[in-house]
């Protein structure tokens, strides 16, 4: 009896050892069927690297990409764009000292012994101020302004005889306008009775393609002066007037240097290139 119980004890024992030893599995085994963890739903939003772009931007270590470049003439041509031009004729795109040396036996405007005996040469003439030739750089100059995002006005003096305005309007039609009618030149007299300034006739047309020619007495240019209207004239006594009424004032002496001016004063744009 007591060998039987015996036996059935240590039968017993042997069962539970191997149950038990069975349990104890390796660790490597346990790790292998544990699941693996599951990360968070991805946002789509690197956010690290977001920054890290960020910075590189602020440090200029980011190479501008075909879309920055286009952001960046966007914005040129914009800032270019926000400048109004307005252009004088006489002395800039016009040489009217050779017009005055034509009547007078090559004699320029300094050497006559008064002015009231040209200003009386010039109002007999037959179409002075339309057949006037350009000055040397004259054109080169226009080209230039001609490329900004805003079509440039003339703004040029008149005296008191009033074919002069046609004349100057005339002008302008034929030289301006190119031979293939690209722009449109569109007269607005503004020299009034009495030396005021005030419409006389016309209309202006405030759109791209059209060149508004302001004829008006010199004295009176600075009131089309604003903030960033810009005018371009080669009469230094104009320009004290004309920024005090917020304009910009371009001394022109030739058109090389007058370019500068404007591209150092954000009203053109790269060289060759304005507004871009």
């Amino acid at each position: 009896m007591s060998a039987n119980i015996l036996s059935l004890i240590v039968l017993a024992h042997n069962t539970i050892g191997f149950r038990c030893a069975s349990s104890y599995l390796p660790v490597s085994s346990i790790m292998s069927k544990r699941p693996a963890p599951t990360s968070p739903p991805s946002s789509g939003k690197p956010k690290k690297a977001k920054a890290q772009r960020s910075l590189s931007a602020f440090f200029g270590g980011a190479p501008k990409g075909p879309s920055d470049e286009a952001t960046s003439t966007s914005s040129s041509s914009s800032s270019s764009s926000a400048y109004k031009i307005f252009c004088d004729l006489d002395g800039v795109l016009v040489d009217f000292e050779a017009g005055v040396r034509g009547l007078f036996g090559g004699r320029s405007p300094d050497e006559l012994p008064n002015q009231s005996a040209m200003w009386a040469a010039i109002g007999r003439a037959d179409r002075f101020y339309a057949t006037l030739p350009w000055t040397e750089d004259g054109r080169a100059l226009w080209h230039e302004l001609k490329k900004h995002p805003t079509t440039p006005d003339i703004l040029t003096g008149v005296p008191r005889t009033t074919k002069s305005r046609s004349e100057k309007y005339a002008w302008c039609v034929r030289e301006l306008g190119g031979e293939t009618g690209d722009l449109e030149i569109n007269h607005v007299d503004m020299a009034g009775k009495k030396s005021a300034h005030e419409l006389v006739s016309g209309r202006r047309k405030d759109k791209d393609g059209v060149v508004n020619v302001i004829t008006c007495w010199s004295k009176n240019k600075h009131r089309e002066s604003r903030r960033n209207h810009v005018l371009i004239d080669d009469r230094l006594s104009l320009r004290e007037a004309w920024e005090e009424g917020g304009g910009i004032f371009i001394h022109h002496t030739n058109t090389e240097r007058t370019l500068i001016a404007l591209r150092e004063k954000g009203v053109l744009g790269g060289e060759g290139n304005p507004g871009k």
